[in-house]
């Protein structure tokens, strides 16, 4: 099986900054750990243009490829607003030259851009044979990492609720979704009636997939104090965090039990927080210190209007640090539904406070609501939901072309394929099939799938497929 994985990078100058690659990197780990048939694809901008190794992205891997072109806008003052923006004519050039002029295929693309996806699905699937092929080339599957909703501060960024539309109709154009967050396919249900028609809305979202945030709890020691000393404030210090809350929640803490403030931001400290006397400040944080500061602080308040399955809040309770946070419903796609450390927002500065003077409780509570999140976030559960998915897909095209594939094509691939002896190369198999008198000019795409009905199976291997009898390979078959 080939996937090619197209993330957003909302950060386009940090990539390793984005949970959009983040979670992408730790499905694509579980993938290639479960399945020695797979290739993964992906299409980012260069390592010198978003500074980040390729070793990140796995692609030191034989069975990982990196596929390097500039994104929309690069290098333009306003590049970050056009983030989720594709694609360029060198993004899909790249994708043509990496891989199908190496005689390759996509069996699926896993797509997190706003906007240009139609122009992405009439690529790969003019690349990949389009109508002359028996199935259809490539499922496209939109990566819904945080849906622009008008109700969220990247949703409310041009008037008349023009981001829910632009990635509503993008919705449209896939043939499958999958959410990171339960919230946010619960939230499109509700909102999107005003966009798509509600019958083609409940078929899209009655297949897709709840995907769940990968979060690797082996890189994180859940350690708790005896008694409390530090308040962790950890992530940016957008308005929708509420940070006016959090810091009386800390002036509070500070006042009664002389619990002082840790406080750590990727960007500049909102100004003003920094001055107040309990507080050490650590702006521009590197990774580094904010892994210090997981395992120093003690606690945390989090009171944001709304998040989707967001990373800092859950790896700072996976350290060990009791986690306060708003009665919301984004929340409780992680927490129990019973989480006794959640509140309103006029009641997480008294949640904070009775969490210290009921300390053992409040940790209890915490371990409790951290063995929920191992179940929801793990890497292998996430990993698993995702690759079932893949292969789902695989298997449906593969059963459509048994039913309505060319008989003349699977016999001339089995003709062809009979010639090797072990790994059967795709281009050196295209050539064979080409000049038997039965067919003309078959597509990629069928060539693969009567491999697959053959018996055989990818090789996962890099540059031009080869595949191999599925008995000498101990993956899926795909």
């Amino acid at each position: 099986m080939r996937v090619l994985l197209v993330p957003e990078l909302y950060r386009p100058d940090d990539a390793t900054a984005n949970g959009t690659l983040n979670d992408a990197v730790a499905l694509v780990e579980e993938w290639l750990a479960v399945d020695p048939n797979l290739h993964v694809y992906w299409l980012l901008a260069p390592p010198e243009t978003a500074n980040y190794d390729p070793e990140y992205v796995l692609a030191d891997r034989d069975r990982v490829t990196l596929v390097e072109a500039e994104p929309f806008m690069h290098g333009h003052d306003h590049e970050d607003a056009f983030s989720e923006t594709g694609y360029t004519e060198a993004q899909l050039r790249a994708v043509e030259e990496a891989v199908f002029e190496q005689t390759g295929y996509v069996d699926v693309a896993v797509d997190q851009q706003v906007t240009g996806r139609y122009d992405l699905a009439k690529w790969l699937d003019r690349l990949g044979g389009g109508r002359e092929a028996s199935v259809r080339p490539t499922d496209v599957v939109g990566y819904v990492h945080d849906l622009r909703l008008p109700f969220k501060r990247h949703g409310r960024e041009l008037p008349d609720d023009k981001p829910m539309k632009a990635e509503l109709s993008a919705a449209a154009v896939a043939d499958g979704l999958w959410f990171k967050a339960g919230v946010d396919a619960s939230r499109m249900r509700e909102y999107g009636s005003s966009v798509l028609d509600d019958d083609f809305l409940d078929d899209l979202l009655g297949d897709a997939l709840e995907t769940g945030s990968p979060l690797d709890f082996e890189e994180f020691e859940e350690s708790y104090a005896e008694d409390p000393e530090w308040l962790h404030v950890a992530g940016s210090g957008w308005g929708k965090k509420n940070l006016d809350v959090v810091m009386d929640a800390a002036e509070a803490l500070h006042e009664e039990f002389g619990i002082r403030t840790l406080m750590t931001n990727m960007d500049p400290i909102p100004e003003g927080l920094a001055e107040y006397p309990f507080v050490d400040a650590y702006p521009e944080c590197s990774r580094e210190r904010y892994e210090a500061a997981l395992r120093t602080g003690d606690l945390a308040v989090v009171a944001s209007d709304h998040e989707t399955m967001p990373r800092t809040p859950f790896e700072q309770a996976a350290s060990g640090q009791v986690l306060v946070i708003r009665d919301e419903p984004w929340a409780y796609d992680c927490v129990p539904e019973d989480y006794r450390l959640a509140g309103g927002l006029d009641d997480l500065e008294s949640l904070a406070v009775r969490a210290v003077e009921r300390w053992d409780e409040a940790v209890a509570e915490n371990r409790r609501m951290v063995d929920r999140v191992r179940e929801v976030r793990g890497p292998a559960q996430c990993g698993r939901r995702t690759r079932e998915d893949l292969v789902d897909r695989v298997e449906r095209r593969l059963a459509a072309f048994e039913d309505n594939g060319s008989s003349d094509v699977l016999a001339a691939v089995e003709s062809a394929a009979s010639a090797f002896d072990g790994e059967v190369p795709l281009d050196e198999l295209a050539d064979r099939v080409d000049a038997d008198d039965r067919v003309d000019d078959p597509t990629v795409t069928d060539l693969v799938y009567a491999l697959r009905s053959l018996g055989y199976a990818d090789a996962g291997n890099p540059g031009t497929p080869a595949f191999v009898p599925a008995g000498d390979s101990a993956g899926s078959g795909t």
